[in-house]
């Protein structure tokens, strides 16, 4: 009687297994999906044979690799499979090969895009799209932007025009436009050919030029205080072609500042006057550097009292 073989792995060369294995025919093989690129495959036996031969086909590929495991296994994990891909596995007792059984791995077979993004300024981007190599096929691409300043949704980006042809290293490009300015994007884009839709891309992150959060300062005008009114200055160092300046006000510092006055400047520093005060009252003083209906920074409190 011949010697029992290990129990380790071992990769048979085709047509080996046929001589060495124990007659039996393995039944009841089922494939289980682990994961994108692995597979469970599972049979019965009425016998333990010196070893079992388990053999897989990717569909159209007319190979079948193939791995021997011990007689008393009733089980194999395949791994290295590729993702979205159409798999029959048989297991084999000497020469007779169990019936097929199917399995797909998850994921897409398809490629996902690859993203580089240039000409960044202070509000605006260009994304690039390198697609997969996918030659005479209708290709659709689908790009999402996020702040990740925040823990926001991702945005379909709506106007991408794809179903282009390769021109120069990357297959086409659009403009990302009205970002703030000095934050951090991400963006992703993912491939669909048909009915077959790519993973989505590494997400690729850029942070738009100009000074995020520059504060802007303000201060009360030496001896301008009288019995209801009080003149204030601010300024800022932040040079941005649109400066919307909003001061407020509050009777404690602990209350919420109201706002007073929403002012357009092109200048750096400029300043305001309150009127209408109540004498002898203790006032604080904000002032907010507005961008796109937000606020993107706010000046510490200066705080003030009118005669009286």
């Amino acid at each position: 009687m011949a010697a029992k073989r290990s129990a380790t792995t071992t990769t048979l060369a085709a047509g080996e297994g046929a001589s060495a294995l124990a007659v039996e025919v393995p039944a009841d093989v089922t494939a289980e999906v682990l994961s994108d690129t692995s597979v469970r495959v599972s049979w019965s036996s009425g016998q333990d044979p010196l070893a079992f031969v388990v053999a897989w086909s990717a569909a159209d590929s007319g190979s079948w690799p193939e791995t021997s495991v011990a007689g008393s296994a009733r089980s194999l994990v395949v791994a290295g499979l590729r993702p979205g891909t159409q798999y029959a596995f048989r297991v084999q007792a000497e020469s007779e090969w169990s019936t097929e059984a199917a399995a797909e791995t998850t994921g897409s077979a398809l490629e996902a895009p690859t993203l580089a993004v240039t000409g960044i300024l202070d509000r605006n981007a260009t994304v690039n799209v390198l697609l997969p190599a996918l030659a005479g096929q209708a290709r659709v691409v689908e790009a999402q932007v996020k702040d990740t300043r925040t823990d926001s949704p991702w945005y379909s980006i709506s106007d991408v025009p794809w179903n282009l042809s390769a021109v120069g290293p990357y297959d086409g490009s659009f403009g990302l436009k009205g970002l703030s300015t000095g934050a951090t994007f991400a963006v992703r884009a993912r491939v669909s050919v048909g009915e077959v839709t790519s993973g989505w891309s590494a997400e690729t992150r850029f942070t738009t030029t100009g000074t995020k959060g520059a504060k802007p300062s303000v201060s009360v005008v030496a001896d301008s205080a009288t019995y209801s009114s009080v003149k204030l200055a601010w300024g800022t160092s932040v040079k941005a072609m649109v400066r919307i300046y909003r001061w407020t006000r509050s009777t404690s510092p602990g209350s919420p500042f109201l706002s007073q006055q929403v002012a357009y400047s092109t200048d750096l520093s400029g300043t305001f006057e309150d009127t209408g005060l109540s004498s002898g009252t203790d006032y604080w003083y904000t002032v907010e550097w507005v961008r796109d209906s937000r606020t993107i920074s706010v000046s510490n409190p200066a705080a003030v009292r009118t005669r009286g």
